[in-house]
């Protein structure tokens, strides 16, 4: 069975509702606003290990999540927070991910990664530069993904994104794919 982890996350809510930023800026003394340098607040969140770009358009991009189930975690933090000071947040609202990095192992312990790299379009293996083949992954005209594979059957794929509404759709959105990867390419090179 394939494992993996969310090493990183980059996403996007979008809340239908206009933010007040002077009004959350004033009652959250640990986030920094100035509109005159960014049109954003900034609001740093777990120790500053994740940080929130929150907007007035209602717009809120978030950086730093180590996994998905975190993203749910923020956004009752988000609603804790503003409802505290008379702002509601509307139940309904859209999740796109702008960038997701994803460390797993595939089911297999010895991948070929010269003979990948040679066959798989576009990919590329300079082991004096990086241990893993790069190889890119096509999941649609306009969306692609890439793998860094390494010998041991690990890897990180980088790029995976998407609209979704709900937690669980994007945990098997990004399952699938990486499950795809494993049956239409790496079951090929492996040993």
């Amino acid at each position: 069975m394939v494992k993996w982890d969310v090493s990183n996350i980059v996403a996007t809510l979008y809340f239908n509702i206009r933010l007040p930023l002077d009004k959350i800026a004033n009652s959250l003394p640990y986030s920094s606003y100035d509109p005159e340098t960014f049109p954003g607040l900034i609001l740093p969140l777990r120790n500053g290990n994740i940080k929130a770009l929150i907007f007035n358009s209602g717009t809120i991009n978030i950086a730093g999540l180590k996994n998905i189930n975190e993203l749910e975690d923020i956004i009752k933090t988000f609603r804790e927070k503003f409802e505290e000071i008379g702002i509601k947040l509307p139940q309904e609202y859209k999740i796109k991910l702008q960038n997701i990095v994803v460390n797993g192992k595939f089911d297999v312990d010895n991948v070929n990664i010269v003979e990948l790299a040679d066959r798989v379009e576009g990919s590329t293996y300079n082991p004096e530069a990086f241990p893993a083949a790069i190889v890119p992954y096509t999941i649609s005209d306009d969306y692609e993904v890439t793998f860094n594979v390494f010998k041991n059957g690990e890897f990180v794929c980088a790029g995976l994104k998407g609209i979704k509404k709900d937690i669980k759709e994007i945990y098997e959105d990004v399952n699938k794919i990486i499950l795809d990867f494993q049956e239409k390419v790496i079951k090929k090179y492996s040993k």
